[in-house]
């Protein structure tokens, strides 16, 4: 990471002011000043991301995702209280906090006068994200719809909808996290970025990043739970999961673990395996420093990888286990049998291999 002298000032100040807001948790999750939950995405990673899990889905998810990144920002900057400001040049004043904030943020830029997005970013999130900021700033609700100009240009068309709708709730619990104790703030360590400051954006370790809230994973995988999708036998065969009322929560979930295992696939990501100490290094090098949680006990099952994990109950559950078993299946180079079971208020993860081998 470089030292703050080899920085130019507007990525230091920006790099201070992320600092002050993002910390790191004991569970290996990143939240903000308000206990709000956020992941760090390498943009062409999410990119991937999103292609697989809607494939996968065989639905299409993109005005789904628009809402979830819509109704999330709404609920984050009402919590925040970021909307409410003196009368005095307000709506002057309110552009200049959004612009800070998508700046930090990494979304790109946001132009209220015309109205358009400069983001490499896919156009449904930054679009959602728009839309609350310009129904909050105004207090009516707008129908929008938005269109890929280029590659980094989208251009939005508003207009006023009568509709009486309240405001966005707080994000929906799932099985995986209704036992998560929110982490104080004040626990945490400032979140390390090796960041530059770039054209509508920011880059960490030289690619383009930004954070993006695990309550918009959390409103999209409500939509999807409510899609009615079925998954074929031969990916179920996979997993080994608790039964219960809330079996379709598990269907987002494995839709996850499939996408993150393409993500992961089409990477260069360097994954090696060969001992517990291993999942150590991948926890502290991949995992904490994203947001995407963490293990708090690792043991062996057997000898052909096999390995079972602690994981704590988080927002980002998901993400732990599907880069866990994208990281077993890379580094041990065969399909994974995932089994899951609660424990104590924590999660059990088993992963062996889904078929036997001889040695």
């Amino acid at each position: 990471m470089p030292k703050p002298e080899d920085s130019d000032p507007t990525s230091i100040t920006l790099l201070a002011s992320i600092q002050d807001r993002f910390h790191c948790m004991d569970d290996g999750t990143i939240r903000d000043s308000d206990g709000q939950g956020w992941i760090v995405w390498n943009i062409v990673d999410f990119h991937r991301w999103w292609h697989a899990f809607e494939t996968n889905a065989a639905v299409p998810l993109g005005r789904k995702l628009m809402h979830a990144s819509a109704d999330q920002e709404e609920y984050a900057l009402d919590l925040s209280g970021f909307l409410k400001t003196s009368w005095l040049m307000r709506k002057k004043r309110l552009i200049s906090s959004l612009e800070s904030r998508w700046s930090e943020m990494g979304w790109g830029v946001y132009d209220f006068g015309s109205p358009s997005i400069i983001s490499n970013l896919l156009a449904p999130v930054c679009s959602g994200f728009a839309l609350a900021a310009v129904e909050g700033m105004t207090g009516e609700r707008k129908k929008i719809q938005w269109h890929q100009v280029s590659n980094v240009m989208i251009q939005l068309d508003m207009e006023i909808d009568n509709r009486s709708i309240s405001l966005a709730p707080p994000p929906p619990l799932f099985l995986w996290d209704s036992d998560s104790i929110l982490s104080l703030f004040s626990e945490g360590d400032a979140v390390q970025l090796d960041l530059q400051s770039v054209e509508h954006g920011w880059t960490h370790s030289g690619e383009r990043t930004c954070f993006l809230p695990s309550g918009l994973f959390q409103r999209l995988f409500q939509y999807v739970k409510l899609q009615g999708l079925v998954l074929s036998p031969e990916v179920l065969a996979a997993w080994d999961l608790p039964e219960g009322p809330s079996t379709s929560d598990w269907i987002p979930f494995i839709l996850t673990s499939l996408a993150v295992h393409e993500m992961i696939s089409q990477s260069d990501l360097p994954i090696y395996i060969q001992d517990l100490e291993s999942w150590n290094q991948l926890n502290e090098a991949y995992l904490i420093p994203k947001g995407l949680g963490s293990f708090s006990r690792l043991s062996q099952l057997d000898e052909q990888g096999g390995v079972e994990f602690e994981l704590y109950p988080t927002s980002v559950f998901p993400f732990t286990v599907a880069y866990l078993v994208a990281y077993w299946q890379r580094g041990i180079g065969r399909k994974a049998k995932v089994k899951l079971e609660q424990k104590s208020g924590n999660w059990i993860l088993q992963l062996t291999s889904l078929r036997s081998y001889s040695f």
